[in-house]
């Protein structure tokens, strides 16, 4: 049965379709002349789980849009329900892909007459960004079918990814009533959000403060001194090193620009770069720990750390301590809180350059980040070249509309219907090695991950083109081998992202032959570079699959392995990566909930890998899941924290319909509340639910089914996490990770006195914390975003707050010393705030924070 040719399913796709009868010339004028907008109408119906939403085409060219023969593909994150004509019909295809085509009741669209209709679709949307750009028409033309891309559905302008929201997404109504930016039915649950006005953020950012000559180091280090003296380096000083430290000397030589020496006794102008043993707090350091000393009046500086990587972050230290040529007399103190400090990068959703990941390695190693956890591989995209399979790439790297999957996977998110440059592309073996190099010399672990079982669709379809290559060659043998999908399988079911077919067949041998062939090509990738440590198989989104597979039904009846139902078979999934891992000598890492079902967690026993560790994201207060984390701790697993209220920069920063983002765990995520995560006291961190309802460490804790941490010491660090359903281009990739990933890494690597701690019993010092955070975010905003500024990281502006006080005007922001410019003729002209002698305005006056050639979103003052 497994034979069954997959070219029988695809040919019976196509005989369901309908026929169309358009050229290509006429496709592509309608295509450039249908002009649609899409706007949401109501998110808060009586069926909490639906909104009502509109669609309207209008036909500018001089084409008639015919009653048939006519198709529209289009992207779109929530289930399309019900359509209010009977014209058009609706039809989910996969993932996020539907397709509207007309019923006999449409008639033709003429030239300048517009086609309106409303429609219901599952949960709700109340930001821009929720819908996909790049409709098509898709027609057939002499047996082939023939696109065109939607012009008025296009995100570029001028060839070109607008950063802003409101400007990439043309196409797309504005969200101006509480209907359409609010969630849930009134009379279920109450949506506390509102977008903020100008006058808000202004009472948001009244207890920051300019601090005027501010000194300092993100993240601030276990102990530091900073003196009024200074030394200024020219290129008379040099770097000398002991053995064993002469990588990390010459790299503070290139970044100061000077030159390195074996050690000798020279006494002045000398950065010593050696071995020392660090204590703090009566303990002694053993790891990334470091000594700093910058002695002005001998003008010498000297660096003693315990091992490479104390000596690198040594420099890291020193060149934030650096103005221009000179340096401050300092002394530093300092080791890390954690020995876990990552960030995870989705490269599948949309495809990061490998020339954009090293900007991104750049940064973390400043800010003493030591993970980059890279997913490699999701529904939408496999992105690593594996040299024993490359229809992976072949066909899971790239997007088009393709219904046979032979080719590539579908346009999903919205890709349009010959993929884009960032929807499409993968990282060959030669970047990859690149990419490690440079995370190598930066004392930064590259982490891979291929999700698996679930998540898995771009796998699947890239194996089910190489399996029906092959059988069309006769060899069924090959063609079988690395097979995931049980052909004769029934199972109904969609995953969070609706699609179909995402999840691998667990109960076939090639399904693990698969995994295994995968592990041992990065394995070898790795060697010689960077030897991989980790795989990450990531686990998460597991729902419906296998129930009515044929070959699972004969497996649960005829195994061995203790598996007696279908909800078993996650569980004996993990168990033979873990053992595939473990032969290669590797640790294993999962999501959460991978390591877990129905909120039982695997015996850790049963696991074959030295270290096994799970990423805790799922903490949405009120669902009662927050004990996850503590849950896989007290059960021996080590734990990265990676909430998802906190963690995730992928949600908005504030709760605007402009601000890019999902908000399916908070509503926003702003540097604040990321800086203020308290890694010690997991629940006293809950504040709002989703729907902005204020709730308590006790309400968390009497919902939670594990109570406390009984295992402390197996939390072995944080991490951020960015998503990239709703980034494209690199800007935004860089606007939504920076500055929150700052606040991350300041909780990673240092302690706070005002934390609270729950094993202590101690609390949060509220006061302490407001005055932390505007010391960190002055910093941000005087020493680190002018640094930023000039590598060309295009980190998020904030929009200012503003009030008109007595016919003045007055501005702050989150980060005290950032630009604002104020206009008084609808933006035709600016002029920079003077915070100190505030102008005279009258109200409508429009602000905006400004760095280099860059904006923020506009605000208006009433």
């Amino acid at each position: 049965m497994i034979r069954k040719s997959l070219l029988s399913i695809a040919l019976a796709t196509a005989l369901c379709s309908p026929a169309y009868a358009m050229t290509a010339a006429d496709v592509s004028q309608l295509g450039n002349g249908l002009d649609i907008t899409y706007g949401v109408l109501d998110n808060t119906q009586d069926d909490w789980r639906t909104f009502r939403g509109e669609i309207s085409f209008t036909n500018t060219s001089a084409k008639e849009l015919p009653a048939s023969g006519w198709a529209i593909y289009f992207s779109h994150i929530r289930m399309m329900k019900t359509l209010s004509t009977p014209a058009l019909k609706v039809t989910h295809v996969n993932g996020d892909i539907f397709k509207l085509e007309p019923t006999a009741q449409f008639t033709p669209l003429k030239p300048g007459d517009t086609f309106h209709f409303e429609f219901d679709a599952g949960d709700w949307q109340v930001a821009k960004t929720d819908v996909m750009p790049n409709w098509y028409l898709v027609s057939e033309n002499a047996g082939e079918e023939v696109t065109a891309l939607i012009t008025s559905t296009s995100n570029k302008i001028n060839g070109r990814i607008p950063v802003k929201p409101s400007e990439e997404l043309p196409f797309v109504a504005d969200f101006d009533s509480p209907e359409k930016w609010k969630r849930y039915g009134s009379n279920l649950i109450t949506d506390y959000y509102d977008p903020f006005t100008a006058q808000d953020r202004f009472a948001r950012n009244a207890d920051f403060s300019v601090i005027d000559n501010i000194r300092g180091v993100i993240p601030t280090p276990a102990s530091i001194n900073v003196g009024t003296d200074q030394v200024s380096l020219d290129n008379s000083w040099v770097v000398v090193f002991d053995n064993g430290y002469e990588e990390q000397a010459e790299y503070l030589a290139k970044q100061l620009g000077l030159s390195t020496a074996a050690w000798s006794p020279q006494t002045q102008k000398v950065i010593h770069v050696g071995w020392g043993q660090i204590t703090i707090d009566g303990k002694n350091k053993w790891a990334e720990a470091y000594q700093l000393d910058v002695n002005a009046a001998a003008e010498k500086i000297n660096i003693k750390a315990v091992d490479k990587a104390g000596a690198f972050y040594a420099a890291q230290t020193l060149l934030q301590l650096k103005d221009g040529q000179a340096i401050p007399a300092a002394k530093v103190v300092d080791a890390p809180r954690f020995a876990y400090r990552g960030l995870s990068v989705d490269s599948s959703r949309n495809f990061r350059s490998k020339e954009s990941v090293m900007q991104l390695l750049d940064q973390m190693a400043t800010f003493k980040l030591n993970k980059l956890h890279l997913r490699l591989a999701d529904d939408e995209g496999w992105r690593i070249e594996i040299a024993d399979l490359p229809e992976l790439t072949e066909v899971g790297a790239n997007r088009c509309h393709d219904l046979t999957g032979t080719q590539c996977i579908l346009p999903f998110l919205g890709a349009g219907p010959d993929g884009t440059t960032e929807s499409n592309g993968y990282y060959t073996a030669q970047d990859y090695k690149d990419i490690l190099r440079y995370a190598n010399a930066l004392n930064i672990e590259v982490i891979p991950e291929l999700d698996m079982p679930g998540h898995a669709h771009a796998a699947i379809k890239a194996m089910e083109a190489r399996y029906t290559k092959l059988m069309a060659q006769g060899d069924i043998a090959g063609a079988e081998q690395y097979l995931l999908t049980d052909l004769d399988d029934q199972s109904e079911y969609l995953s969070v992202q609706m699609f179909k077919d995402n999840a691998m067949n667990v109960c076939m041998d090639s399904t693990y032959r698969f995994v295994d062939t995968v592990v041992a090509n990065l394995v070898s990738l790795h060697q010689g570079i960077q030897p991989l440590k980790k795989f990450h198989f990531g686990g998460d989104e597991i729902a419906g699959a296998w129930k009515d597979s044929p070959i699972c039904q004969d497996f649960i009846a005829n195994n061995t392995d203790g598996i007696n139902s279908v909800t078993d078979l996650s569980r004996y999934f993990v168990e033979r990566i873990s053992t595939i891992t473990a032969n290669y000598g590797l640790n294993l890492g999962g999501w959460e909930d991978g390591l877990m079902n129905e909120g039982k967690v695997y015996p850790r026993a049963q696991l074959a890998n030295t270290k096994v560790s799970g990423n805790a994201w799922q903490n949405i207060w009120e669902w009662g899941v927050a004990d996850r984390a503590y849950n896989l701790a007290n059960n021996g697993y080590d734990v990265v924290y990676n909430q998802a209220t906190h963690m995730y920069f992928d949600h908005p920063y504030e709760p605007d319909p402009n601000e890019r983002g999902y908000y399916w765990a908070p509503r926003y995520t702003d540097t604040r509340k990321t800086f203020g995560f308290m890694p010690d006291d997991l629940y006293a961190n809950a504040d709002f639910t989703r729907a902005g309802a204020p709730i308590t460490k006790d309400q968390v804790i009497e919902a939670a089914g594990v109570k406390s941490l009984e295992r402390p010491e197996k939390v072995i660090g944080l991490q951020g996490s960015l998503w990239a359903e709703t980034v494209r281009t690199e800007e935004q990739f860089e606007g939504m990770v920076f500055p929150r990933l700052l606040g991350m890494a300041e909780r990673a690597w240092h302690r706070a006195p005002w934390e609270a701690d729950d094993l202590a019993n101690v609390v949060v010092d509220e006061k302490a914390r407001k005055a932390d955070y505007n010391h960190f975010a002055n910093l941000v905003a005087q020493k680190v975003f002018p640094k930023m500024e000039a590598a060309g990281i295009a980190f998020n502006l904030p929009v200012p707050g503003a009030i008109i006080e007595a016919g003045l005007l007055k501005v702050n922001s989150p980060f005290p010393g950032l630009t604002v410019e104020y206009s008084t003729d609808n933006g035709n002209s600016w002029l920079v705030v003077d915070q100190q002698a505030p102008p005279a305005v009258t109200a409508g006056v429009q602000v905006r924070t400004v760095s280099g050639d860059r904006t923020s979103r506009i605000a208006t003052v009433q």
